[in-house]
């Protein structure tokens, strides 16, 4: 079974550093997974965080040249977390650098496709991240993957995987703002996303807006449309957990 698995910034590199033991934890959940015969494809961010971990830096830099640098150096530290840490499990891990444009090329596609069906047939664990040293609109106004939510379900979508996991820092959809309203109520199953479904998630009325729900909502529309289940739940949770539906998490159903 392929599972995506898409880890965003806000879990893996809160305060602007990369939260290690809860990666380590992470990692040994998905290395079970691994190890139970699931297929698992992570799509993480984390590198502007770790390169900042590299300077000593306590403030992400505004300029876009300088965040770039910092990906550049990051990606290397992010990359030997994730190697050293599955390799205990005798797990081994590819890194897949993309942009958009690479989506843009039925020949790229192709090629892409092609390796990571291969990473997967060899039972290494492809783990995607954008290659912001070229692709400089991941730090501009205009987010072209919105924190790697719609690269996700490009690569979801492009290997027809079974299940999509979008793994955030609030425990799925909810009518309103969980951290501003303890009783907003979370919708659980959503059997198709309508004009309704997105305004929940609208910069309007959940300030989770640009960049945060909207943008995975914006994902489940498009891995959805693929006939694609996508969850999406808190990190905080055992994967295992929301797989089973023992945790707070919102289904999405595939088309």
């Amino acid at each position: 079974m392929k599972i995506l698995i898409k880890i965003g910034s806000a879990l893996i590199s809160g305060s602007g550093r990369i939260n290690y033991q809860w990666l380590k934890g992470k990692v040994k959940e998905i290395a079970g997974l691994h190890n139970q015969g699931y297929q698992p494809i992570i799509v993480s961010s984390g590198a502007v965080a770790a390169g900042m971990v590299i300077e000593n830096l306590s403030h992400r830099p505004e300029e876009t040249l300088k965040l770039q640098l910092l990906a550049g150096e990051g990606q290397i530290r992010l990359m030997k977390h994730y190697k050293e840490l599955f390799m205990a499990y005798g797990i081994f891990v590819a890194q897949v650098l993309l942009t958009h444009h690479n989506f843009a090329e039925k020949a790229e596609i192709k090629t892409i496709k092609l390796i990571m069906n291969a990473y997967l047939k060899q039972e290494t664990i492809p783990i995607v991240n954008e290659n912001d040293l070229v692709n400089k609109e991941e730090f501009e106004y205009k987010r072209v993957f919105t924190d790697n939510d719609i690269l996700a379900a490009l690569v979801a979508t492009l290997l027809k995987v079974d299940l999509a996991v979008i793994l955030t820092d609030v425990d799925g959809l909810y009518l309103g703002d969980p951290k501003e309203n303890r009783d907003a109520r979370l919708i659980e199953e959503v059997e198709s996303i309508d004009a309704g479904i997105i305004r929940m998630a609208s910069k309007a009325t959940n300030p989770l807006g640009l960049g945060g729900m909207s943008s995975k909502l914006k994902a489940a529309e498009m891995i959805t449309g693929a006939g694609i289940n996508t969850i999406v739940a808190n990190g905080r949770y055992d994967i295992s957990d929301i797989l089973a539906n023992r945790v707070k998490r919102t289904l999405f159903k595939g088309l």
